[in-house]
């Protein structure tokens, strides 16, 4: 009699473990004359490989299998509101998925399906804003009925993107001079190749990370001319200009040229050893600078990546730390200058032809006294 019980007992236990693992494993069962089979099924969704702007009203989405889109939304984002963290206490949704729904204003959009129904082509009715920022909120699902939910930020396509090259970098930062306060911080200096607008263009470095890039603002600048970009807001006098070029008073910056201020508080650059890459929202590297002192032998974070991508730009032959400038006497008042400047500003003047992204290498740098918006003439 015991015995029979535990046979039950054990009977019951395996049904009962059966029907736990049918339910969190991804199989499934069919009934059959001979009894229950489990067969195999697909129960992962989609996964999105890639976004592509391909101009200012159509952008390309690819997926890792064929899906149908069930809904899509395209809207500007709303600063604070976007990108709210807030939830509603009451019906309503959060600001942020009001944004994604379209409530907050949308673009209408048609969709288009490749025949293998891996890529999904998006066209907006309206051209977007260059530079300004959007995102796409959508759903898609496969053919077992697997969906995706997405939201995905994206930058206003930029047709007319300028080509502009670094040409000085102060990487030093201080408060301080004595008992006065200076904030004389970190900023790059750039030279306009060719005319355009800036929307789109990041600035960003290896040791920093991607969370800290600078995002350049939709600004058109001239062919010849020179701009600043202060990665710092320390004190007073630190505008960013649109329209008045002498309205920022902060030190370093410079009157009758764009000043261009990051909101960062925080220090920018490594002090030792960084690569900076200049680059496009499609991701194209479009300048470097690299720079090292001799108590650092090799690349460290994100500097090993971003020398690698300044060499498959074409700008550096080698990516090696050996490549870099030498770092070594840079102060809040010495800064690395490229001493080709002012020969290429009167080259472009000149309407002379080049090759962009414009070659880079370290016997084209030296540590000079700091002149922001002002091209050294150095001595190659």
């Amino acid at each position: 009699m015991k015995r029979k019980e535990i046979m039950i007992l054990l009977s019951q236990t395996f049904v009962l473990c059966t029907c736990v693992l049918l339910c969190v494993i991804p199989l499934s069962c069919k009934l059959t004359e001979e009894g229950i089979r489990i067969t195999a099924g697909d129960y992962a969704a989609p996964v999105i490989e890639n976004l592509e702007i391909l101009d200012g009203r159509t952008l390309k989405m690819d997926f890792s299998e064929r899906v149908k889109v069930k809904s899509v939304v395209v809207s500007k984002m709303i600063k604070n509101i976007s990108d709210s963290m807030e939830h509603s206490d009451t019906v309503e949704a959060s600001p942020a998925l009001l944004s994604a729904g379209g409530k907050n204003g949308s673009i209408e959009t048609q969709t288009e399906l490749s025949e293998d129904g891996l890529t999904v082509t998006y066209t907006l009715a309206q051209e977007c804003e260059i530079g300004e920022n959007y995102e796409l909120f959508g759903v898609a699902e496969d053919v077992t009925g697997n969906t995706i939910t997405f939201c995905i930020p994206f930058v206003g396509y930029n047709s007319r993107e300028p080509e502009i090259i670094m040409t000085e970098l102060q990487i030093k930062f201080t408060g301080k001079s004595g008992k006065k306060e200076v904030n004389r911080g970190e900023y790059v200096e750039f030279l306009v190749l060719k005319g355009g607008n800036l929307g789109g263009l990041e600035l960003a470095s290896g040791m920093d990370g991607e969370t800290k890039k600078y995002c350049f603002p939709p600004v058109d600048v001239e062919a010849g001319s020179v701009f600043l970009v202060h990665l710092r807001t320390a004190g007073e006098g630190c505008i960013d200009e649109r329209e008045n070029l002498n309205e920022a008073t902060a030190e370093h910056s410079a009157d009758g040229i764009l000043d261009l201020w990051s909101e960062n508080t925080e220090a920018r650059f490594n002090d030792s050893a960084d690569v900076i890459l200049l680059r496009n929202s499609s991701g194209d590297i479009l300048d470097a600078f690299m720079y090292a002192d001799e108590k650092t032998l090799e690349w460290k974070k994100g500097a090993v990546i971003f020398a690698g991508q300044a060499v498959a730009a074409g700008i550096y032959d080698g990516e090696e730390i050996s490549e870099a400038v030498l770092n070594k006497s840079t102060t809040p008042l010495k800064s690395f200058t490229r001493l080709d400047a002012e020969a290429l500003q009167n080259a472009v003047k000149a309407g002379e032809q080049y090759t962009y992204p414009v070659k880079n290498n370290k016997s084209l740098w030296k540590v000079e006294t700091v002149s922001p918006g002002l091209l050294s003439v150095g001595t190659l």
